[in-house]
């Protein structure tokens, strides 16, 4: 069972991403505060929760206790200082709205108790950017989760210049105890790491359907049974030493030169979205999704995960111990 180590927590914004943060939070608090402005927002949050939280029990993800007593220790509310008065971890994780940010990070920096660390969960806007009007920068950081945040086990932690070790020493250690597996990054530069890492492969694979080389099913299925499950076991870094960094070198030097560049890529999608071509919840994108219901394809999506999530986390521990 996981420890309860933080008296309160608080999540900021009970959008998809917030419930599913919140629900993390909860496994290792006491309270944890979920806010939004808007009451139907927090009563479908709390209701994704439940549904997230016997998903994660059913596949004994959930830290050895039921989804009741994990819920329990949740509450909703739509004012910021009962969020954050006294707690000991906030992840703001609101619209990407710059000056919103602003706003509420300079709110929470006078409301918060000044040991707690400020994190944001933002994927594109650089943190030190959002703790521009903050007293106190140097307890703000990146907490950058990967959807869906309460099954993929990475969080990204981000530092500012003015981000003390400190408070990135807690904030990766919060996440250490609540079983997550932190990264560190160091500048706070655009998109971090895992953004970066996967839109330079998305953007190739873009480019190679746009070009004609490749249908999408092939491009897909070049990832997801050709590089995916060799991830798993091997990072890319790792992989090349594995395989030699003569070899790396030599196809490096040929190969990366004809690699893609933004704008032949960027235009194909853009043309896309143009079309009214954005996706699942329009019926069409890069696959053809007529007919079927959106919910359902995520919900089937997630049990996957599930599965693959807890194979993968007991072969690392493995590793680990062995190590």
């Amino acid at each position: 069972m996981t420890e309860l180590f933080l008296e309160k927590s608080a999540v900021i914004g009970a959008g998809l991403m917030g419930s599913q943060i919140g629900l993390v939070l909860a496994m290792g608090s006491r309270k944890t505060f979920l806010l939004s402005r808007r009451q139907e927002s927090l009563d479908a949050a709390v209701e994704n929760i439940r549904r997230y939280a016997g998903d994660l029990h059913r596949h004994d993800l959930l830290g050895g206790e039921t989804p009741e007593a994990v819920i329990a220790r949740i509450q909703t509310t739509s004012d910021l200082e009962e969020a954050v008065s006294d707690v000991d971890y906030v992840v703001e994780s609101i619209s990407e709205i710059l000056e919103a940010k602003q706003d509420l990070f300079e709110r929470m920096d006078a409301l918060a108790p000044r040991e707690a660390v400020l994190a944001s969960n933002t994927s594109g806007l650089p943190i030190g950017q959002l703790s521009a009007r903050v007293r106190h920068k140097d307890r703000v950081a990146g907490a950058h989760f990967v959807q869906p945040g309460h099954i993929v086990p990475v969080v990204e932690v981000i530092r500012t210049p003015d981000t003390s070790d400190a408070a990135m020493d807690r904030n990766c250690q919060v996440w250490e105890q609540l079983g997550r597996m932190p990264v560190r990054c160091n500048k706070d530069i655009p998109g971090f790491l895992i953004n970066r890492l996967q839109h330079a492969v998305i953007r190739e694979a873009v480019a190679l359907l746009a070009s004609g080389v490749a249908d999408v099913r092939s491009i897909d299925l070049a990832v997801q049974l050709g590089l995916a499950p060799r991830f798993t076991t091997a990072g890319p870094l790792e992989q090349r030493d594995i395989n030699g960094l003569t070899m790396h070198s030599q196809v490096a030097t040929h190969l990366w030169q004809h690699l893609s560049g933004t704008n032949e890529a960027l235009k194909y999608l853009q043309d896309m979205v143009a079309r009214g071509e954005t996706g699942l919840g329009s019926g069409k994108g890069y696959y053809d999704w007529s007919g079927k219901d959106p919910v359902t394809v995520r919900s089937d999506k997630d049990e996957q995960l599930l599965q693959r999530t807890r194979q993968v986390m007991e072969a690392w521990e493995a590793r680990q111990d062995k190590s």
